[in-house]
This record gives structure tokens, sequence and C-alpha cells, in this order.
């Protein structure tokens, strides 16, 4: 995997978040000629996946703000 990676997350909807790194592209070969070693990395990659909670008290004043946002 190269260095650059994108971070995805998602929502588990109870005030917290899973978000986990997925490179953006593969260059090592054995992508693509070592199917155990691609299963071994994948694993490594959903083992990595973390909960972040997120903190809700700032709600209100983040409404205002995305209120006041214009996209044209």
């Amino acid at each position: 995997m190269a260095s650059t990676v994108i971070v995805t997350y998602m929502s588990n909807h109870d005030g917290s978040i899973r978000f986990y790194k997925i490179p953006n592209h593969y260059q090592d070969p054995r992508y693509e000629t070592d199917p155990d070693w691609v299963n071994t990395e994948t694993g490594n990659l959903l083992n990595s996946i973390q909960t972040l909670s997120i903190s809700t008290a700032y709600d209100q004043q983040a409404a205002g703000i995305i209120g006041l946002i214009s996209v044209n």
C-alpha cells in the first residue's frame, strides 16, 4: 500500500462513528499474485477500525453555523 490513505467513516447512529483507513491505490504486486496475503491485508484493514464518540454538546451552535452556509 502507498502511504497516502483515504479515511472512511460511518455513523453508528448512537453518537459515535467508526473510521478506518483505505489505501487510495495498491502498488504491491502481491495484490495480484498472492490471495493469502491479500486476505491477511484485508483482515488487517478490518481490524484497524476504531470507534470515536462524537460530542453532541455543540449541536445547536453547529446547526446555526450550517444554517449560514450558502451553496450556489
